[in-house]
């Protein structure tokens, strides 16, 4: 009765020795699942030519031949491929120990990363418009017409009146939870339905959302349960976008992994990083919202990614505050909220509790709370940024994000971050009529 734990920590001793046989870096969580399951899924990072001076036509083209000769090179190995991207170098397989140690060993692989899971960061806009400096941007004509913001959550409710004529195009990346197939985004949780409603409700039902012009790319990656179950799912969604609609302004993934990061966690990903340069490279700004576990020194990714802009939460009321996500807080607006992850590297606070949005079955959904909540604040006021000032870089309309004039003060780790201001960011950009600053806003 006492064989078989033996037989297993005799495996993943073996494993864990055999790890200075292989030439590429190896996640060690990839051993510790093989030695567990006898099978894994991973994420291959190919190393190939530099492709910055091609087109995008050739970088894919390239991308599939690199791709091709891995899998050519395996031969009967026994793996099953899942996700094949066009414009990052990289393929998600499912392998053994065997095929394994054979992909380590080539030299075209860079790195071989644990195809994990995660979860959207929220529970269930009105005042919190206002706090983000948002609500006078439509005095200055930036309402999002003319613009696409790509939204990458548990999809959308198709028939809400709020979104009418503005979903313009759908997709589904969930691993195994695609009811109306690869063409469809319908929400099963309500989740994506929220951060759509807060990023571009029209408010016909419910509060008006941040841009009621804009255009919705609406893409299902996160299932009924608000879970995504593979990484390669993210990056498969993330490489569509790119190449279906190069003209996005903006990407917003209220979503992240069950792992935390402290500071920057390029290197932990770096299909992911492709994924997200390659949408930055087009002019579109990245947000992603910082997590749910209190931490103060870390964040899951993509929030913690260098080139996203993560997004941590702070309450736009005043009161005693709900226990949420297990801890507890004297709420006042713009108070970092005690249950956001914040780390070194966390890039903004936007107001993320309690907010009041659009829902499924076409109507209105309140008391929501989350840093999913905040993060759609950041890819709209992006967008806006890029309305108003066509000509200006994403660094540039990053930069005027973080140059917010008020600061907020974590009481845990003592450090400030800028809570967002999108019409100060717009000053930085442009010249705003003075008239527009009457109410408050700086």
């Amino acid at each position: 009765m006492y064989r078989r734990p033996l037989l297993s920590l005799a495996l993943l001793s073996a494993l864990l020795l055999g790890r200075t046989s292989v030439a590429a870096d190896v996640d060690p969580a990839i051993w510790a699942d093989l030695a567990a399951q006898g099978r894994t899924r991973i994420i291959v990072d190919l190393r190939i030519e530099d492709m910055v001076d091609r087109s995008a036509a050739a970088q894919a083209e390239h991308i599939q031949s690199a791709q091709q000769d891995l899998l050519d090179a395996l031969g009967n190995q026994r793996i099953t491929v899942r996700q094949r991207y066009q414009l990052i170098p990289a393929v998600a397989l499912e392998v053994d120990e065997t095929s394994l140690r054979a992909i380590a060993a080539r030299r075209d692989v860079v790195a071989i990363e644990a195809d994990v899971g995660g979860v959207g960061h929220g529970i269930t806009v009105d005042e919190s418009l206002d706090l983000n400096g948002v609500t006078p941007l439509l005095s200055v004509g930036a309402d999002g017409s003319g613009m696409k913001v790509a939204v990458l959550d548990s999809g959308i409710d198709t028939d809400h009146p709020d979104f009418a004529g503005r979903i313009v195009a759908q997709a589904c990346f969930c691993s195994g939870c695609c009811p109306g197939g690869s063409n469809a985004a319908e929400d099963n949780n309500g989740h994506g339905t929220w951060v759509s409603g807060i990023l571009a409700g029209n408010g016909d039902v419910a509060p008006r959302g941040a841009l009621p012009g804009v255009q919705i790319v609406a893409v299902k990656v996160l299932d009924a349960n608000q879970a995504f179950q593979n990484l390669s799912s993210i990056i498969s969604a993330l490489d569509w976008v790119r190449v279906n609609h190069p003209d996005v302004d903006a990407v917003n993934m209220s979503l992240g992994t069950s792992a935390l990061y402290a500071g920057n966690c390029d290197s932990s990903s770096g299909s992911l990083n492709s994924a997200i340069n390659n949408l930055r490279n087009i002019g579109a700004v990245v947000s992603a919202s910082s997590g749910n576990q209190q931490s103060s020194n870390s964040m899951s990714s993509p929030a913690c990614i260098g080139n996203v802009m993560g997004t941590a939460a702070a309450w736009d009321f005043t009161g005693v505050g709900s226990t949420i996500y297990g801890c507890s807080d004297a709420a006042t607006p713009k108070k970092p909220a005690c249950f956001s992850n914040r780390s070194t590297t966390t890039d903004l606070y936007a107001a993320g509790a309690y907010l009041t949005s659009t829902a499924m079955g076409g109507g209105i959904g309140t008391n929501l709370h989350g840093t999913s909540f905040a993060s759609p604040m950041v890819a709209a006021c992006a967008i806006a940024l890029k309305q108003a000032a066509p000509n200006s870089t994403v660094a540039e309309r990053e930069t005027a994000m973080r140059n917010a004039p008020t600061q907020v003060t974590d009481s845990v780790s003592g450090r400030s971050y800028p809570f967002l201001d999108c019409m100060n960011a717009l000053g930085q950009l442009i010249a705003v009529p003075d008239a527009v600053f009457g109410n408050g806003f700086e």
